[in-house]
């Protein structure tokens, strides 16, 4: 196993931590799922500048890395809509297409056909991870006994913004997942 595949099954433990913190009450377990995330999203970056730049892309590689980029992204994506800072309609969106991406993807793997990401989809990605980030931080900031006036006092102010951004990444969902299945069905 080549350093870009042990980054990306890395990261699915990395998903499974930061699962456990976020869900974990208390201003240290939101400042570890912070941190977490933020070493999750590092490694997927990591693994596939790797795996280009050095020539070592693999099967395993290509079926996995978009299956542990959809683990850390839904599983954050369900965690904040449990706790309203999301709404689930937006996180639902966002699982039906990346499932059925990902099945597609997987499933032209199986055949030989190698779908690439679309540069719409990675604009889609990093909207994804903007709120999640932010919603992160929110969390984090409402906890924290130094912020949390702040956070109270501006709250729907907050909210707007981290919807707002996710509602661009809803958009983006949809219209990268019609691109893909458009070239999907245009290859065969």
């Amino acid at each position: 196993m080549n350093l870009p595949n042990i980054l990306t099954v890395s990261r699915i433990f990395l998903t499974l931590v930061f699962a456990v913190f976020a869900q974990t009450p208390g201003l240290v377990a939101a400042g570890a799922a912070v941190g977490f995330f933020a070493l999750a999203a590092l490694t997927d970056l990591a693994d596939g500048y790797l795996a280009r730049k050095y020539g070592l892309v693999t099967t395993f590689g290509q079926i996995m890395d978009p299956v542990a980029d959809k683990l850390l992204i839904l599983t954050a994506l369900f965690i904040f809509s449990f706790e309203s800072i999301i709404p689930v309609w937006m996180a639902a969106v966002v699982a039906s297409r990346e499932i059925l991406v990902t099945v597609a993807r997987i499933q032209a793997l199986t055949t030989g056909k190698v779908l690439p990401a679309e540069s719409a989809g990675k604009v889609k990605a990093a909207l994804q991870m903007t709120a999640v980030t932010l919603a992160l931080l929110y969390r984090l900031a409402s906890i924290s006994e130094s912020t949390k006036m702040f956070v109270s006092d501006n709250q729907v102010v907050l909210l707007f913004i981290i919807n707002g951004v996710m509602l661009g990444a809803v958009l983006l969902t949809l219209w990268s997942g019609g691109v893909f299945f458009r070239n999907l069905f245009a290859k065969e």
